[in-house]
């Protein structure tokens, strides 16, 4: 993979979205934190600061790698110059995101999926993203569908996975324009009532982009540490047809319903519930039972394992739910987490295969487990505060700290954010090195 090739671009943006989620999570894991909570009373500010992060960490940083794997996947297949578009295209949305807030007030609305700073700069940024990353995926398309057999060994869940992400992003998009022109014009500036309707059934299946893109990474590291696929190619099809079908009815039901109606709200969470998960429990099963030996001594089977024990965690959580505290963001932490780890192991283990980074295995082993020890540490600390009844969404003083267990679960929380942001922090270090020495290997 040469330095500035399209695959290499895709990772060069996921990384520098990275970067800048980083700082945007210190600030917000410091404001959650007891003691140093008390320095933060401009919600306003860790509210915007709150926004960008997770855009760039759920929409950015997750799209962008999920071209890069896809790029990366079938580099073996010529490139043309009208794939830089949609990169240069990337490169411009996300840096519109992220120079918002140092733009103007921000208004940060902080509703599900997608939160907004309700500007006009980040709305174009957005758009551009979007309509960027929509059209890197269909230059793709054709070869996804019809070259499987030379992607990772033949794997049939690889290919597909990532040709089923792709359907999802689509769909996603779809509905994200089914719902701007379906809102009725009473609503229009209403704010957080606005913004939720308009990202609700899009950002539940834009979480399905997310887990197949894993499920791909998932299966070519299991390759890299086993040296062996945990689904074959005969259970992947049914599998990914299943599942794939079950996302591709959704504009159905978001032309139908609207989400201001509890059964179309309902209807995108159990879809999401019941539908999302079924991908990583059989790549999981798969694993146990093809693994004689579930060995942690080298990167790839590391990251393997610490990523599927915080989906698993997060899932697990899902479950306990009941109402809007800080139970919800520890379980799509533990999933956000999961799929964050994962992506960062494949571009460590990339790296060195071109020569970007050292083969040595110490930091890269001590990223990952720092990285997914703190981050278990983070969304166990919000566990237990949202049993304490601490409210999501809620930050600085404002949350009340009033009892030993909502200061203690905070503590762990901050403890494990701090460590989970070291662990970024490597990481981000060792891949701004990766850059610099591929354009090095450029130049040699």
């Amino acid at each position: 993979m040469k330095a500035f090739s399209p695959a290499a671009c895709w990772l060069w943006l996921a990384i520098t979205s990275m970067l800048f989620m980083g700082i945007y999570a210190f600030l917000v894991a410091l404001s959650r934190v007891p003691a140093l909570n008390l320095l933060f009373t401009d919600q306003n500010f860790f509210k915007t600061a709150l926004v960008t992060h997770v855009v760039l960490s759920v929409v950015i940083w997750f799209l962008s790698f999920y071209l890069f794997v896809t790029y990366q996947t079938t580099s073996k297949f010529r490139t043309s110059t009208i794939e830089y578009i949609p990169i240069i295209g990337a490169f411009v949305g996300a840096a519109l995101i992220i120079a918002t807030p140092f733009t103007g007030p921000a208004y940060p609305i902080l509703n599900n999926y997608i939160p907004v700073l309700n500007r006009g700069i980040y709305f174009v940024g957005l758009s551009i993203f979007f309509c960027s990353v929509s059209f890197g995926i269909l230059l793709r398309f054709g070869i996804l569908w019809r070259q499987q057999k030379v992607i990772q060994g033949g794997s049939l869940i690889v290919s597909g996975s990532l040709f089923s992400a792709g359907v999802c992003l689509l769909v996603a998009i779809l509905l994200f324009l089914i719902s701007y022109f379906r809102i009725e014009t009473s609503l229009v500036g209403s704010g957080t009532i606005y913004f939720e309707m308009l990202f609700w059934d899009g950002g539940h299946v834009l979480q399905f982009v997310n887990t197949f893109a894993a499920m791909a990474v998932w299966t070519m590291l299991s390759h890299q540490a086993y040296s062996l696929t945990p689904i074959s190619n005969h259970f992947a099809a049914p599998l990914l047809i299943l599942i794939t079908t079950a996302v591709m009815i959704t504009p159905l039901e978001g032309l139908l319903n609207t989400v201001e109606f509890a059964d179309g709200r309902n209807f995108f969470l159990e879809h999401k519930q019941w539908m999302v998960s079924i991908g990583p429990i059989a790549i999981g099963i798969g694993l146990l039972r093809t693994c004689k030996s579930q060995t942690l001594d080298n990167i790839a089977s590391s990251g393997l394992w610490v990523s599927l024990a915080l989906f698993a965690l997060g899932g697990v959580m899902a479950f306990t739910i009941l109402g809007q505290d800080t139970r919800v963001p520890a379980h799509y932490h533990g999933a956000i987490g999961s799929v964050t780890l994962c992506f960062m192991t494949y571009a460590m283990l990339i790296s060195i295969q071109n020569g970007w980074l050292s083969p040595k295995p110490k930091w890269k082993i001590v990223q990952i487990y720092l990285y997914g020890f703190g981050q278990g540490l983070f969304v166990a600390g919000l566990f237990v505060g949202g049993y304490a009844g601490l409210p999501r969404k809620t930050f600085g003083v404002e949350q009340n700290l009033d009892t030993a267990i909502k200061y203690t679960s905070m503590g762990i929380m901050g403890i494990g954010g701090l460590l989970a942001v070291t662990g970024g922090v490597i990481f981000v270090v060792m891949m701004i090195r990766a850059f610099l020495n591929s354009r090095t290997s450029r130049l040699e």
